[in-house]
């Protein structure tokens, strides 16, 4: 159907080799059109009709091409893998097109709000399988003697270029039903099949709780999940066919960490979450990818919250993904949430943390202010009233109404998501008797006090909405409103002379604090004298506030250090996730000065009493797993003797008799272990173990591994290694550079390399 009249007919197209294009009207009758030619910079081929089609008119547009199946790991491509228990090479076709390859693979309207059904047939050898998004509805002899298949497949559901999705393989599947009824199936090749078990309980469960928590029925009648051998990224929400990178996907747990059985079941509640947010409501263009990303990236929480609860993933949520992007929203260089995208360069591009963690770490905190029961029954409204369609972020902002009376959620949300950056909110306090006044003020929070900017750039001056919750040392709280106020004063009913107040309750705002002189200590004190008079997630983000607001010039790191006294006492793995992060860096920066052995020793005198408290035998539960790696990579990273001689102890068993390493500690037993050993037969070694490795997350452990090696010769031998896809997969040969860029020894010979090597980085 023609909306508008026109004399253009544009259509994405990408490497294709256009063979026949044909315009004809309803009756059949061919329509004249000029000569064909490209817009190479926006990827169209432009269709010019000689008369002017008008609008109400039905067009068919025939075309013919032919194209190869692609090199790199994005649009329609070839891959290989190793069957561990035949030891054949096999081969398979996936495709990837978010966000702009479905053009490399058939000629497309390419656009998010261009939605049409898709009829899809697979042609294949007998011995392999094809899928699609939808269940297929016959398979049948394609040649005369049968080698060759057709899979003709049910007509889609209304749904854009990007989540198209055609498989063909020979793997395996297990299987299981959701209570709704739909058929949820997990793939992977035949001798990793059983490792998918996990991601079927998980895919099963999140498609019941999101269903009942969203009011939306998932529409298809199958739900298939596959693990891709060698696939660009973390996962991608095709819909009804998940794919997803293997390691993200499988799991074994003998083998596998407890950050990998995490990483595991975040990702699969992400991605079974697009199938709403994305796939039956999507953004309207590229711009607001962040309604699909950011509600993803929060609702995977909630997901494996559910799912695991003694996980605490609510809270994890502050560690995993708020606080790792202050920093980087904390730059001049950073962007707004929402941000014009035109051509398909720009749109790679913000596929990035702010559309992903900052998008989900502002809407957590809109649910906090709204309540979760207000906020969901906003967005099922959202959800039904623009299923099947697109939608913008103003779309969403009108389904939830109002945050309180005479404050739309609109004009809150548009200061989080139309302008960059974040703020911090400067406490002064003024005790007497039986009350204290406060004085918030905020300014925009940037990694160095020092910076200039002009705050007129934004429309709204970096000034935010703020919803300033408190609790104090007595145990009273509250909450006040900044409306984009340079500041507010207010009276607490508490004297906090001998006190404390800890503003952004949970940690769900995205702001940072500056309290005064006094109160930084006095709750250094009290920490100190008992860690368990605050929660974990409130000592985590004191912690990681404290620490970025001395490295930016806004606080003394006396004082930052100061709140690490409580640390040698602290059995939590929250406030040691943040302290991991921020001594990591501190003992980065010290490293060449002088002061870097009084530093060592002072983290060192916080770090052993809990090293030598919670052991080095994998026990206890999830989340003391996780702090256990956590504090044990901290130790050895210092030069601990005692951490070296352990994880060089299980190194030498590993490699000498066969010795099994725990999961949690493999990590850091083969980057210690490889670090203090100049044997090529030790690297040699590793790399076997590589080779013949069948479980994903192994792999990724033994790949960082060898990148820790002292001998210069070896890193550049692990970075011609990198080249081969035979050797390492496509998927991880950026990883490999990362890894080796990581080690001071290889950081400037993977910038060398990186020089000398530039064209055929470009290239690929």
């Amino acid at each position: 159907m023609v909306h508008r009249t026109t004399s253009y007919i544009l259509i994405h197209y990408l490497y294709l080799n256009m063979t026949k294009t044909m315009l004809r009207s309803l009756n059949d009758k061919e329509i004249k059109i000029k000569p064909l030619r490209n817009y190479e910079e926006n990827q169209f081929w432009i269709i010019e009709t000689e008369s002017p089609l008008q609008a109400g008119i039905t067009v068919f547009l025939d075309l013919q091409f032919d194209g190869s199946l692609t090199r790199a790991i994005v649009g329609f491509y070839k891959s290989s893998y190793v069957n561990s228990i035949t030891n054949l090479t096999r081969y398979m076709v996936s495709s990837k097109f978010e966000p702009v390859s479905a053009r490399r693979a058939f000629p497309c309207f390419d656009e998010p709000n261009i939605k049409a059904n898709f009829t899809v047939h697979l042609v294949h050898k007998n011995e392999y399988i094809a899928l699609s998004n939808m269940p297929d509805e016959n398979t049948a002899p394609w040649s005369e003697d049968n080698s060759l298949m057709k899979t003709d497949f049910k007509v889609s559901v209304k749904m854009s270029t990007y989540l198209v999705c055609f498989i063909v393989c020979d793997f395996d599947h297990l299987e299981n039903t959701t209570k709704h009824g739909v058929k949820v199936r997990t793939y992977a090749t035949p001798d990793r099949v059983n490792q998918t078990k996990f991601a079927l309980d998980i895919a099963v469960h999140t498609m019941e709780l999101y269903q009942d928590l969203f009011g939306v029925p998932y529409p298809l009648p199958k739900q298939d999940m596959i693990g891709i051998p060698n696939f660009v990224s973390g996962a991608m929400e095709h819909w009804g066919l998940i794919t997803y990178r293997e390691v993200n996907m499988l799991y074994d747990p003998n083998e596998a960490s407890s950050a990998n059985l995490q990483r595991v079941a975040v990702v699969i509640a992400h991605e079974i979450s697009h199938q709403w947010f994305g796939n039956i409501v999507t953004m309207d263009w590229w711009d607001d990818l962040w309604l699909n990303e950011g509600f993803a990236s929060f609702i995977e929480y909630i997901g494996a919250d559910s799912f695991r609860p003694s996980w605490d993933m609510m809270e994890q949520f502050t560690t995993e993904d708020a606080l790792p992007v202050m920093t980087t929203d904390s730059k001049v260089s950073s962007h707004p949430i929402i941000v014009n995208v035109q051509n398909p360069n720009q749109i790679n591009e913000v596929f990035d943390s702010i559309s992903y963690s900052k998008g989900s770490s502002v809407i957590r905190m809109l649910e906090s202010v709204m309540g979760r029961e207000r906020f969901f029954e906003g967005v099922g409204k959202y959800l039904k009233g623009f299923e099947w369609s697109n939608a913008k972020t103003d779309d969403l902002w009108a389904k939830l109404g109002n945050v309180k009376p005479n404050l739309t959620v609109k004009a809150m949300m548009d200061t989080w998501t139309r302008q960059m950056g974040f703020p911090y909110i400067n406490i002064t306090i003024t005790s007497t008797g039986s009350k204290t006044t406060v004085k918030a003020v905020q300014k925009r929070f940037l990694a160095d006090i020092n910076t200039i900017y002009d705050e007129n750039e934004s429309d709204y001056r970096y000034r935010w909405y703020v919803f300033l919750d408190y609790v104090t040392s007595d145990g009273h709280s509250g909450n006040v409103w900044m409306n984009r106020e340079d500041e507010k004063t207010f009276d607490v009913p508490a004297n906090l002379t001998n006190g404390w107040i800890k503003f952004n309750v949970n940690q769900t705002g995205f702001y940072r604090v500056l309290y005064p002189d006094n109160i930084w200590k006095s709750i250094a004190n009290q920490l100190e004298m008992n860690p368990s008079i605050m929660r974990d997630v409130e000592k985590s983000g004191l912690i990681n506030d404290a620490f970025n607001l001395a490295r930016g010039g806004y606080l003394s790191y006396d004082l930052a250090l100061g709140l690490t006294r409580f640390l040698n006492k602290e059995r939590g793995h929250l406030p040691w996730e943040s302290a991991y992060s921020v001594l990591s860096y501190i003992t980065h920066m010290f490293e060449l000065g002088g002061d870097y052995s009084n530093m060592r020793i002072y983290i060192l005198r916080k770090v052993k009493p809990v090293m030598d408290a919670i052991g080095w035998q994998d026990t206890g539960n999830h989340l003391q797993k996780l702090m256990r790696s956590n504090i044990i990579e901290l130790a050895c990273r210092l030069g601990d003797q005692h951490c070296l001689r352990n994880a060089t102890e299980k190194f030498r068993n590993w490699i000498e008799h066969g010795a099994s390493v725990p999961p949690n500690l493999r990590s850091l037993v083969y980057n210690y272990g490889i670090q203090g050993s100049d044997s090529e037969e030790d690297w040699n070694f590793m790399w076997d173990k590589y080779t013949r490795e069948t479980v994903p997350q192994e792999q990724i452990k033994l790949l960082y591994g060898l990148s820790r090696t002292r001998s210069v010769w070896l890193l550049r031998r692990y970075l011609e290694y990198a080249k081969d896809e035979s050797k390492v997969k496509a998927q991880d040969f950026f990883n490999v550079i990362t890894y080796i860029s990581r080690n001071p020894i290889g950081r400037s010979l993977a910038w060398d390399w990186v020089r000398s090597n530039w064209e055929y980085l470009v290239q690929r």
